[in-house]
């Protein structure tokens, strides 16, 4: 059978999120000899420094780390938080699903512990848990997030962080556990997409859940556990990244709004694979809707890229979205889709770093020239490059969601 350019590519488009979560996975654990199942905490608010995954939020402590539940649930607790503090622990498997939402936006200031399995898990619910989680893939992405506006509240944020505990179930129970199931993890340098992909498909029952999309592709050599493969599916492998990849870009410049992008399985197992996949290039680990609306503005008034160059500045004055945690825009360099570094080390504003005026109106301000904007509140730092802004509207409103709030536009402003 001769494998389609189609077909080749529909099978990168499927397996593209699953393999970007691996090679983050083997990256920033595996590679580096970090352990599963302990929290990884960044102490600070990500900045230019913090290169490990694109488009990652400069308004809150990250507790992050993998969940592994092949061999047994893992129990997290979690404190209660002071009113007013957004947190959330967020879990998504290695399909790039979201598996969990608990935060401040459904359990207020209220903590708890949770117990989180694979979906063939069959043991006992132990007493005092107050939910359960299960995930169709063992290895499960946790990003846990407290928000800080840094200064002397960091140091509250961070003693909030030291209380979120993460154990097996065994050890919450105080008990002997079973040995950790021990695996061979392949190496990305030197595997092609198609391998690595197969191996997640058979690490917990992702395959199973997948069927009706895997079917149609297994020409190309997608099936779980899969290792070897014919030279014409390694050749349609290569063909179909290329493809895949260029379809990516593609969609990327009108992709502005991450509803249809970002979810549950519940929410986008029967969508176009091609958006699922643009949620992970765009915004890998990002939040669903329901939790955080992402909206991208990446052009001024004038209809060009935002770009802080030659002295060119914007300035948009709004209303505030209809939110029931908090907003922020946050700026990135086009090209890598990370923090630019500034004088200021100023990333973000929002409605915890600025004051509206008498009328109830917000106000940015966009530049390249940081040092010179250093006592303005309002000014938000770009680089002299092409530039995107990410507005992410934390807890929005069914409007919001709906994509009904109307984005401020950054107008091209002369002078002071």
């Amino acid at each position: 059978m001769t494998i389609s350019d189609d077909l080749a590519r529909d099978a990168y488009l499927y397996g593209y999120s699953i393999d970007e979560a691996y090679k983050f996975l083997y990256e920033t654990t595996i590679e580096p000899g970090r352990p599963t199942n302990e929290f990884q905490l960044l102490r600070d608010l990500a900045d230019d420094t913090y290169t490990d995954h694109p488009t990652i939020n400069n308004d809150t402590l990250h507790l992050q780390g993998w969940f592994d539940v092949a061999a047994e649930p893992v129990v997290v607790t979690i404190p209660d938080h002071d009113e007013g503090r957004y947190w959330i622990l967020h879990t998504m498997d290695l399909g790039h699903y979201t598996t969990a939402m608990i935060g401040s936006r459904t359990r207020g200031t209220h903590g708890g512990r949770f117990l989180f399995a694979g979906k063939a898990w069959d043991g006992v619910v132990p007493d005092g848990i107050d939910d359960v989680v299960r995930s169709d893939s063992n290895l499960i992405k946790v990003m846990g997030r407290i928000m800080t506006i840094g200064g002397d509240d960091l140091e509250a944020a961070r003693a909030l962080q030291d209380r979120w505990t993460l154990e097996t179930l065994s050890a919450h129970l105080g008990v002997p556990g079973p040995d950790p199931v021990v695996r061979q993890y392949p190496d990305p340098a030197s595997t092609s997409w198609l391998e690595r992909v197969n191996v997640v498909l058979a690490d917990g029952t992702m395959a199973q859940t997948d069927a009706a999309w895997l079917e149609p592709l297994r020409p190309v050599g997608l099936e779980a556990g899969k290792t070897t493969f014919t030279d014409e599916q390694l050749e349609a492998a290569e063909r179909g990244e290329r493809f895949g990849i260029a379809r990516i870009r593609e969609l990327a410049p009108s992709m502005t709004n991450g509803a249809d992008l970002l979810g549950t399985r519940a929410d986008l197992q029967d969508e176009p694979r091609e958006l699922f996949a643009e949620g992970t290039f765009i915004g890998q680990w990002g939040l669903p809707p329901v939790e955080s609306v992402y909206v991208k503005v990446e052009n001024g008034s004038d209809g060009l890229p935002l770009n802080g160059s030659d002295g060119k500045r914007y300035r948009a004055r709004f209303l505030p979205p209809d939110v029931s945690e908090f907003w922020s825009f946050t700026a990135y360099a086009l090209d890598n889709r990370l923090m630019a570094h500034n004088a200021l080390n100023r990333h973000s504003r929002g409605d915890r770093t600025l004051t509206p005026d008498a009328e109830g109106f917000y106000t940015v301000e966009l530049g390249s020239d940081a040092e010179a904007n250093a006592d303005n509140p309002s000014f938000l730092p770009i680089p002299a490059e092409d530039t995107y802004l990410i507005l992410r509207l934390y807890g929005p409103s069914q409007a919001v969601q709906d994509g009904d709030y109307a984005v401020p536009t950054f107008d091209v402003v002369d002078g002071p």
